[in-house]
């Protein structure tokens, strides 16, 4: 398989981009970081010229964040469960027997934190989702019509 020369040149290892630009357009660290931060912000950037990298990235950060959303959350869960039932439920069977409220606690404390996760997980999901929306705005795509812009939401007063 030939490359033509500036695809060479943009090809890290394993066939892979050297960088996240877009071709004969490379880009510095800090305006990686500034795309990376407004994909995560759910933000567009400013520059039209860096939206077809700023897509690029909130897709590969959406298809990341489904892949590990859940193994995520049954991991942190599943691990405070366990410490939850070594650390209270255990000593207090050992104390004065089984405490049914302990260990169903234990189990409430795991299935409470596994939610938590996955509702941040899709919060953060939506926000990627927006800024390829914002994005595909600013790099003119055809398929981002005014109809697709985001609800303007207002912030409730606390």
């Amino acid at each position: 398989m030939s490359h033509s020369e500036p695809e060479r040149d943009a090809q890290g290892p394993g066939g892979r981009p050297a960088d996240r630009s877009t071709v004969g357009h490379r880009l510095d660290r800090e305006a990686e970081r500034r795309i990376a931060r407004a994909v995560a912000n759910g933000e567009a950037v400013a520059d039209p010229a860096e939206a077809a990298v700023a897509v690029a990235l909130a897709r590969s950060a959406e298809r990341r964040l489904r892949a590990r959303i859940v193994p995520n959350a049954l991991t942190v869960s599943a691990a405070t469960t366990l410490v939850w039932l070594a650390l209270v439920a255990l000593p207090a069977t050992l104390g004065s027997g089984v405490h049914p409220g302990a260990l169903v606690a234990g189990l409430g404390v795991g299935v409470l934190l596994f939610a938590v996760v996955v509702l941040l997980g899709q919060r953060q999901i939506r926000l990627v989702r927006r800024s390829l929306r914002r994005h595909h705005q600013l790099a003119g795509h055809p398929s981002a019509t005014p109809a697709e812009a985001p609800r303007r939401r207002r912030d409730r007063p606390c």
